[in-house]
C-alpha cells in the first residue's frame, strides 16, 4: 500500500486541505489501518497533482485562503483500480512481540510485566476511540466501515485478553512449555555471562 493511494482513499471521503490529511494519518487508531510514517504528504500531494490524479481548489476560510485537494477522474480511476487489487498480507512490526522472543531467565520478569502493563493501558485507550468512532456525531464511517472497524475492536479486545493472561502466568510462573531440542537456553546465557564477566546477577 503506497502513500499516494492511502491519499487517495482519504480524498474519495470528501475534498481536503493537506492538513485534513496528515490529520486522518495521525490519529489514535491509525497505526491498525496506515501501518507506515508518512512524514511530510505535501510533497506527494504536490507529485499527484502534477501526475493529474488530484486538483487543487483555493477556498476563503475566516477571511484566510486554504488549499483543498479534490481527485480528477484519472485520479477517480487509479482509486478504484487499487480497491480491485488483492491487498497484500499485512507486516507486523511490534517492539513488545520482539522483546517478550528474546527476554531471558537473567532478566527481571517484572520488567517485562512492565512493559505489558504499559501496553495494555495504551491498547485500552485506542479500543476506547475505536468503539466510540461509529458513533462520535462528526466522523464519516460507511457501513463497510463498520466491518473494519469491529475488526480493530476484536484485535485490540483479544490483545489485553492475551496481555492479561500474559501477566498472569509470568507472575505465578507458569509459562508455557517451550521448545529448545539443541540446549541453546543454556548455551544463551553462558555466552551472556561470559561476555560481562560471568556476574550472573538480574539486568534493570
Amino acid at each position: 500500500m503506497s502513500i499516494e493511494h492511502t491519499i487517495l482513499a482519504v480524498l474519495s471521503f470528501w475534498p481536503s486541505t493537506g492538513y485534513n490529511i496528515k490529520s486522518e494519518f495521525e490519529h489514535k487508531a491509525a497505526g491498525l489501518y496506515w501501518g507506515m510514517s508518512y512524514g511530510s504528504i505535501y510533497p506527494k500531494l504536490k507529485k499527484l497533482e502534477e501526475e493529474g490524479f488530484i486538483y487543487a481548489i483555493e477556498q476563503e476560510d475566516e477571511g484566510r485562503k486554504k488549499k483543498m485537494y479534490e481527485l480528477t477522474a484519472k485520479g477517480w480511476k487509479e482509486f478504484e483500480n487499487w480497491l480491485k487489487i488483492p491487498p497484500s498480507f499485512p507486516v507486523i512490526k511490534d517492539e513488545l512481540l520482539m522483546k517478550m522472543s528474546t527476554w531471558h531467565e537473567d532478566m527481571d520478569n517484572e520488567v517485562l510485566i512492565s512493559h505489558l502493563l504499559k501496553r495494555k493501558e495504551e491498547t485500552s485507550d485506542i479500543l476506547k476511540f475505536v468503539q466510540e468512532w461509529p458513533r462520535n456525531g462528526y466522523s464519516y464511517v460507511s457501513k463497510l466501515g463498520c466491518l473494519s472497524i469491529r475488526y480493530a475492536e476484536m484485535k485490540l479486545e483479544t490483545e489485553i485478553k492475551w496481555i492479561e493472561e500474559s501477566i498472569e502466568a509470568l507472575q505465578n510462573n507458569n509459562l508455557p512449555d517451550g521448545q529448545d531440542p539443541h540446549g541453546n537456553t543454556e548455551k544463551l546465557l553462558n555466552r551472556r555471562r561470559r561476555a560481562i564477566g560471568g556476574d550472573k546477577g538480574n539486568c534493570q
